[in-house]
């Protein structure tokens, strides 16, 4: 394919995969790669995986989309990074090496270390800082159990010998040649150590968990140049010109640059994200996180919901019923069935995140009977992750946002019968994205705002949004809306059980 005019690169390190993207003046995706990654669990709740792995995929998928697109590096005028947010990389800047594995989002061994501060008092002032509720998805907690747990670490982090960072500042660092210590402000807010209104480190934050770190990464644009690429890693150095969270990346991808413009992105979990526009969104009781999409020399804010279990509970599914295909072969099964069938599946395999936010609550399967079959249990499943996302945007329309369109990409997309329930469900017309590498696409952008391939985001509106649409079935609303009463009712249960569950393990 002919290139016009300079070409930038968008890398997504995500948690199943790296992707990469090749991207002309034009906005039209040159080459793509992708490379798998493996996540390991040693112990129940721990996910881990290894920091150089990430490394050397996003370096093998560079090269990858160079040579498909016939580029030489020198032509490359920008590489933007994209990453899993929350995830925590320890390493030593002397040896390059990681001190320990990656601790991924979806690790839970923090959840003891933060159980003292689980009182109103510190709840309130850490969500009133970070715009986060106290959980141990983010890093805060992870870092807290690594000092708790690993002393020779924490005196490393003390006194400067060993450095923290989420996953942009590890690769920024790795690919630099440990030239650059750096981050950006969507990143650093997912930390719970980051002040929204100051749109900075809070040294508050940091004491009240007890981290004493004698090197914070410096924080700035989401464009910028941050530095490039050391030698003898392609065949010339490749300026770093943005990073920004994977989430983050999809928003501006699908081109929501508007206020109230809102997407999902299906995965492992789901993501509800919104723009919320330049001043840092009021309000808690929706259970929805406040964040930082992108920093343009001003932050734009979002407004979050999360979904622990999207894709993932496609992948149970399969696993435990032992169904060939993936999470493709769920949907083929639930197909054949006209419904549920009464059966109702609450899948809180790691919890509960928005708009509840209980790391404690278990997965619940229930109204089975002996007719029960194999493809109500699976269309069970496909319901849970559309009755979810619908009860994370009637807290979104609690926090003043109703989108006329959802926005929507992630490997789940590609299935029409899932998409065309989550529509109906919804009740709200569906923007399904054209690509399925709209995180690096993203941040390929974002790397060209910050080369200066684009002067700013009017010369992107014509770039993005393409997308195919569906309609929700207007006749449906009735038992969708029923369905949801009942998903809720699930819901409460298992809150309940767990809410018993605490008090019998209270002295």
């Amino acid at each position: 394919m002919r290139r016009h005019g300079p070409v930038v690169i968008g890398v997504d390190q995500g948690t199943t995969n790296t992707k990469a993207v090749a991207v002309d003046a034009n906005g039209r995706i040159l080459a793509q790669a992708v490379r798998p990654i493996a996540t390991a669990s040693p112990y129940p709740g721990w996910v881990e995986q290894d920091p150089l792995v990430m490394s050397a995929n996003v370096i093998a998928c560079i090269r990858d989309v160079l040579v498909q697109s016939d580029c030489p590096a020198h032509e490359v005028a920008g590489l933007g990074i994209a990453n899993q947010t929350e995830t925590l990389v320890i390493w030593d800047p002397a040896t390059g090496k990681p001190a320990l594995p990656a601790m991924v989002w979806q690790c839970r061994r923090g959840e003891a270390e933060i159980a003292h501060l689980m009182r109103p008092e510190f709840g309130g002032f850490i969500r009133a800082q970070t715009g986060l509720d106290l959980d141990p998805t983010f890093t805060a907690a992870k870092l807290l159990w690594v000092v708790r747990h690993h002393p020779h670490l924490a005196a490393g982090l003390r006194s400067g010998a060993l450095l923290f960072g989420t996953v942009d500042c590890w690769l920024i660092w790795h690919l630099s040649g440990g030239r650059v210590y750096a981050s950006e402000p969507g990143n650093a807010s997912r930390t719970m150590l980051f002040s929204l209104a100051r749109n900075g480190w809070d040294p508050q934050l940091f004491e009240m968990f007890g981290l004493d770190i004698a090197r914070l990464p410096e924080t700035g644009p989401s464009a910028r140049r941050f530095g490039a690429t050391r030698a003898g890693l392609f065949d010339a150095e490749i300026p770093i010109t943005a990073a920004m969270g994977d989430q983050q990346a999809s928003l501006f991808g699908h081109g929501c640059f508007s206020q109230g413009d809102l997407k999902v992105t299906y995965g492992t979990g789901a993501f509800v994200w919104a723009n919320a526009g330049p001043l840092p969104p009021a309000g808690q009781a929706d259970g929805l996180v406040r964040t930082i999409a992108w920093d343009l020399g001003a932050p734009v804010y979002a407004v979050e919901g999360f979904v622990m279990s999207a894709g993932g509970v496609l992948n149970w599914l399969a696993r435990h019923f032992g169904i060939a295909g993936g999470g493709a072969g769920v949907v083929e099964v639930a197909r054949a069935a006209p419904g549920a069938g009464g059966v109702v599946l609450v899948p809180a395999f790691q919890g509960l995140a928005s708009p509840w936010w209980r790391a404690d609550v278990r997965a619940v399967l229930s109204g089975m009977t002996e007719a029960t079959t194999t493809a109500e249990i699976c269309h069970a499943g496909l319901e849970a992750i559309c009755l979810n996302i619908r009860a994370v945007l009637e807290g979104m329309a609690a926090a003043g946002i109703r989108p006329g369109l959802v926005r929507a990409d992630g490997g789940p997309t590609r299935s029409d019968y899932l998409m065309q329930l989550q529509a109906d469900i919804l009740q709200t017309p569906l923007a399904l994205a054209t690509t399925g590498a709209l995180t690096p696409f993203g941040v390929a952008l974002m790397a060209g705002l910050g080369a200066g391939v684009w002067p700013g985001l009017d010369a992107l509106r014509p770039l993005t949004g393409h997308a195919t649409q569906l309609s929700p079935d207007p006749g449906a609303a009735a038992r969708w809306n029923k369905a949801h009463r009942n998903w809720l009712a699930a819901v409460a249960a298992s809150l309940t059980a767990a809410d018993a569950a605490r008090l019998e393990d209270t002295p």
